[in-house]
């Protein structure tokens, strides 16, 4: 997941680039990147099961953003039986992370009217980092490899 903290590590930086007054252009960029960073995690996860390893990165692009914000949505509020509820609180937490961030970029990306506080940037970056250590103590739990299954393939009726 190399990428992926890269990102993350790169969302810390731009959201302490200016010590003293940030630039609000630094800000909307950390949250984008701190968004991207927890796709990425997601999409590379979910590509590191196929087995042609010459094909993952062609499947990682296949992710849409919308879809993906739509399966996240039903995991958080769907109800989870037999199953160990540390993990269950885990999925659901990096599934509410990702909608939560993909709010904030989006309103950081298109709403010009918005004003980020460094203080409130670093929330949702340390949210991000909390949804990297949560999904890396669950990946291989089989709700967690449904989650991802349910980031690429839409529902049938």
């Amino acid at each position: 997941m190399a990428f992926a903290d890269d990102l993350l590590e790169q969302a810390q930086h731009l959201a302490r680039r200016e010590p003293k007054r940030p630039r609000q252009a630094s800000l909307r960029r950390a949250i984008s990147t701190a968004y991207y960073a927890l796709f990425h995690l997601l999409t590379t996860s979910a590509a590191a099961n196929w087995k042609q390893v010459g094909q993952r990165a062609d499947l990682a692009r296949a992710f849409e953003h919308s879809r993906m914000k739509d399966a996240s949505r039903k995991i958080a509020n769907r109800q989870f039986r037999r199953q160990a509820p540390a993990v269950v609180t885990r999925l659901i937490a990096v599934a509410n992370t990702f909608i939560d961030l993909q709010q904030d970029r989006h309103a950081a990306d298109y709403d010009s009217t918005r004003r980020w506080s460094r203080a409130e940037v670093l929330g949702q970056i340390h949210q991000a980092a909390i949804a990297f250590d949560d999904w890396k103590a669950i990946r291989k739990e089989q709700i967690a490899q449904d989650y991802l299954l349910s980031l690429l393939i839409k529902d049938r009726p």
